[in-house]
């Protein structure tokens, strides 16, 4: 499913990673697939359900900073304060919570396609087996991720 509506903004940094050690933002487009069985109509899943839970993931993320838990000193419901190394020094930033996405993961483009899958696939009906997701961050750079349903054995 390719639609211009499934845009996205976002800022982060990779203190690991020298180019993106600062603090810098991407413009993001989402390409979804499902994989599964068609019911009695011959539908997979109806594609205003799944465009709903895309955009509903989207929102998450869409003009945020998006930090990894590990640089976080505070947190509460006004307020982040967040502190890592990267190219020219340290960095510690203060801003409202509102406006950061905390995650127990680093902020990859490979890890917000994988975070998007995941939300996905558990907003879909059972016929979905699984959602392929494609986040790209520019001109050939983007991941691809899939996730399978987990099936209770």
């Amino acid at each position: 499913m390719e639609d211009d509506s499934l845009n996205f903004d976002y800022a982060h940094f990779l203190p690991a990673i020298e180019k993106c050690s600062t603090i810098h933002g991407h413009s993001s487009r989402v390409i979804v697939e499902v994989e599964g069985v068609k019911d009695a109509n011959g539908v997979i899943v109806d594609f205003g359900i799944l465009k709903k839970a895309v955009r509903e993931a989207i929102a998450k993320i869409d003009h945020k900073l998006i930090i990894c838990r590990k640089y976080v000193s505070r947190l509460d419901s006004e307020k982040v304060v967040a502190s890592f190394t990267g190219r020219g020094g340290e960095y510690r930033l203060e801003i409202p919570a509102s406006q950061a996405l905390i995650t127990d993961f680093e902020s990859t483009v490979e890890n917000i396609a994988t975070l998007i899958s995941e939300y996905v696939l558990d907003r879909m009906p059972g016929t979905v087996l699984a959602v392929k997701v494609s986040v790209s961050e520019g001109i050939g750079k983007s991941a691809e991720v899939v996730t399978i349903r987990r099936r209770n054995v």
